[in-house]
C-alpha cells in the first residue's frame, strides 16, 4: 500500500499550496540578494557556498517552522531538524551554485515535502529563466501553471536522435571513479546535453529532453524530481545508491519517459 493515500486530498491540496508560496518567497528573495550582491566562499570539499544560499534556506526553513513546526527539515546548508517527524521538507535553495556565481540562469531553487520517506509534493523554480514546475501526490504536474502529461517515446525514436540530459563527467568520479558509466552513456546516446542543475530535470519534467540522469548527489538535489515525473506521467528509477566517504550518501538516478528510462537502466545493471 501507498502510505501517501492515507492523507486526505484536502491536506495534500493545502500543503500544495504552502510549498508554493514557500517558493514564490524564496524566488523573490533571490532576485533581491542578485541585485544587492552576495559573497561567494569554497566549502571544505571545494565547491562553491554564497550567502545567497545561506540566507534562502535560514528563511525557508523560517517559514516551515511557523506554518509547519512538527515537521522536519532537511537542507544542504545546515544541519537536519525532527529527523524523526514523519513529514520532511527537503531543500536546496540554490542549486548549481557555480552557475550562480557565474551567472548563468540555468541554476533553481529546489523543494520537497516527503511523507515516510514518499515524495508527497516537489517544486523546483528557476528564478531568472521565469520557470517553475510543481506537483503534488495525485494532483498532477504543472508547467507556470499549465498541466503537464508527457507521452512516452516510441521504441523505433532511440536511435541515438533521443534527447538526453546529463551531468558532467565530474560527477561520475568524485566519490568513486564511475567514470565508465558516463563513456556508456555518451556512446549509447550521443545527442545529449550537459548541466550540473535542476534544470536538467526540468527539461525532463516538461518533455524538453526524453529523459536526464543525475549521478553522485545527495537527497536534497532530486528530492522534487520523482514527484514532479511521476506525476507528469513519466518514471524515476533510483540506479545507484552509496555511502560517500565525508559526504554522505548520495544516490544515482534516472527519470523521463518510461521507455528510455528503462532503456538506460540497462546501462547501469
Amino acid at each position: 500500500m501507498d502510505l501517501r493515500t492515507e492523507i486526505p486530498r484536502r491536506d495534500i491540496e493545502r500543503l500544495h499550496t504552502k510549498a508554493l508560496e514557500f517558493s514564490s518567497a524564496a524566488r523573490s528573495l533571490v532576485l533581491s540578494i542578485i541585485t544587492a550582491g552576495f559573497e561567494v566562499k569554497r566549502k571544505p570539499d571545494n565547491s562553491f557556498v554564497t550567502s545567497a544560499d545561506l540566507r534562502v534556506e535560514e528563511h525557508l526553513r523560517g517559514l516551515i517552522q511557523l506554518h509547519f513546526p512538527d515537521h522536519g527539515v532537511i537542507g544542504e546548508e545546515y544541519p537536519a531538524t525532527n529527523p524523526q517527524a514523519a513529514y520532511q521538507w527537503i531543500m536546496d535553495p540554490i542549486d548549481g551554485t557555480e552557475d550562480f556565481v557565474q551567472h548563468l540562469p540555468t541554476f533553481g531553487s529546489i523543494l520537497a515535502l516527503h511523507y515516510r520517506g514518499e515524495p508527497l509534493v516537489g517544486v523546483i523554480d528557476h528564478p531568472l529563466l521565469d520557470m517553475r514546475v510543481h506537483a503534488a501526490f495525485g494532483l498532477g504536474a504543472y508547467y507556470n501553471g499549465r498541466h503537464l502529461k508527457l507521452t512516452d517515446i516510441d521504441a523505433s525514436a532511440i536511435d541515438g536522435s533521443e534527447r538526453l540530459m546529463l551531468p558532467a563527467r565530474a560527477n561520475f568520479i568524485k566519490h568513486r571513479d564511475d567514470g565508465h558509466l558516463f563513456d556508456a552513456l555518451n556512446r549509447a546516446h550521443p545527442n545529449h546535453r550537459i548541466f550540473r542543475s535542476c534544470f536538467s530535470h526540468v527539461c525532463a519534467v516538461i518533455g524538453a529532453a526524453d529523459a536526464a540522469v543525475d549521478y553522485g548527489n545527495p537527497v536534497w538535489d532530486f528530492a522534487a524530481s520523482r514527484i514532479l515525473i511521476e506525476e507528469a506521467g513519466g518514471k524515476f528509477i533510483v540506479v545507484r545508491a552509496w555511502d560517500a566517504p565525508g559526504f554522505g550518501r548520495v544516490y544515482g538516478s534516472v527519470f523521463g519517459k518510461p521507455l528510455l528510462v528503462d532503456r538506460l537502466k540497462t546501462l547501469f545493471d
